[in-house]
């Protein structure tokens, strides 16, 4: 927030002749960045203030609800890994495939979502669980969309 007071505070209108060099009010058109577009800097301003404030209230009830943010995290980053890939190559099969002997593993969607998970948020876990729900969660969506 302090950041957003003090570019407020710099944009008021006394300060309005330091974003003007003097012959610039007589060479031509001026940029969007001097004095006649400020007011629409503030409104700006105004809603990245108000973006703020409400993801702070969000916060702070989660806060004092205890709630542990890694499960929805970890939810999102795979969420969207999947919806990712089913964007750009809507052809894939969104599934976790079925064990393959001779590679001893399921299928390539959960090593993807893993590789994405890890280079995300550094960390390697299975993701088994968070893998089912968004699948299941995406199939719905398409299901409704069709």
């Amino acid at each position: 927030m302090h950041p957003v007071e003090r570019l407020e505070t710099a944009l008021e209108a006394p300060n309005k002749p330091h974003f003007v060099h003097w012959e610039e009010k007589y060479l031509g058109p001026r940029g969007s960045f001097l004095p006649e577009d400020i007011d629409s800097t503030f409104a700006g301003l105004a809603a990245l203030r108000d973006q703020a404030e409400a993801l702070i209230a969000k916060l702070r009830v989660d806060l004092r609800m205890k709630v542990q943010a890694n499960d929805e995290i970890r939810f999102n980053i795979v969420y969207d890994a999947i919806w990712d890939l089913h964007d750009f190559f809507p052809d894939f099969p969104l599934s976790r495939g079925n064990w393959d002997p001779e590679y001893k593993q399921v299928g390539i969607l959960p090593d993807y979502v893993r590789r994405v998970f890890l280079e995300t948020k550094g960390d390697h876990e299975q993701l088994d669980g968070p893998i089912q729900l968004a699948l299941q969660d995406v199939r719905r969506s398409q299901r409704k969309s069709t």
